[in-house]
């Protein structure tokens, strides 16, 4: 995945030879960071409210941001999230990409271990969270556990069709009843989990 050396640097695993592209953010997570993306904390800067027929880049541009996490299992689903990192980065659209280093991750999952067993994890924050749910402010994101799919074809379709939901409905006014909608319907329904403020809605689980 990626790691940071003594000077800070951030290498990937996942994009060796392949030039970073342009608006697009990997860096390390810290485990404040991390904890912060699993309480889902709203914060301040995500104020922009993307209306019915909002085209604008903006509201297209920094939605989410994205967190890995992994613990190290030597499994068929963190292989192929190793291997196909460039492409998660690919459909990123700018997003911000925190990967969680094995450190980092494990002390995040010892915090939480109803997610031990689940990673390869990788955690969506919706910044717009608020603007999209103001009847419903619980509501702050979703993960993929990958860790839970053992083989490695339904691993890497499933990982497949959530970045393709996600570069799809991320203008969506209501992410939560399309995940149920869209993501259910294609099968992948006990591997997403809703993020909630104190609480986390397992969604089939």
């Amino acid at each position: 995945m990626a790691t940071t050396n003594a000077g800070g640097s951030v290498k990937s695993s996942g994009g060796r030879g392949k030039a970073k592209q342009p608006g697009i953010e990997i860096k390390a997570a810290s485990e404040s960071e991390g904890a912060a993306a699993l309480a889902a904390q709203q914060p301040e800067d995500a104020a922009h409210y993307c209306g019915e027929g909002d085209t604008s880049e903006e509201c297209a541009l920094l939605r989410f941001r994205f967190f890995i996490i992994d613990t190290g299992w030597k499994s068929v689903s963190a292989k192929v999230i190793r291997d196909n990192f460039a492409m998660i980065r690919e459909y990123q659209e700018g997003d911000a990409l925190f990967v969680l280093s094995r450190e980092q991750s494990m002390n995040l999952v010892k915090r939480h271990p109803d997610m031990i067993g689940k990673d390869p994890i990788i955690l969506v924050h919706d910044l717009h969270a608020h603007n999209y749910h103001e009847d419903d402010n619980d509501y702050h994101g979703f993960r993929l556990n990958l860790g839970l799919i053992t083989d490695g074809a339904a691993v890497l379709e499933t990982l497949q069709r959530f970045l393709r939901f996600v570069h799809l409905h991320r203008r969506s006014r209501d992410i939560e009843q399309d995940i149920k909608d869209k993501l259910h319907r294609d099968g992948i329904k006990g591997s997403i989990e809703i993020i909630r403020s104190g609480s986390k809605d397992v969604m089939g689980g």
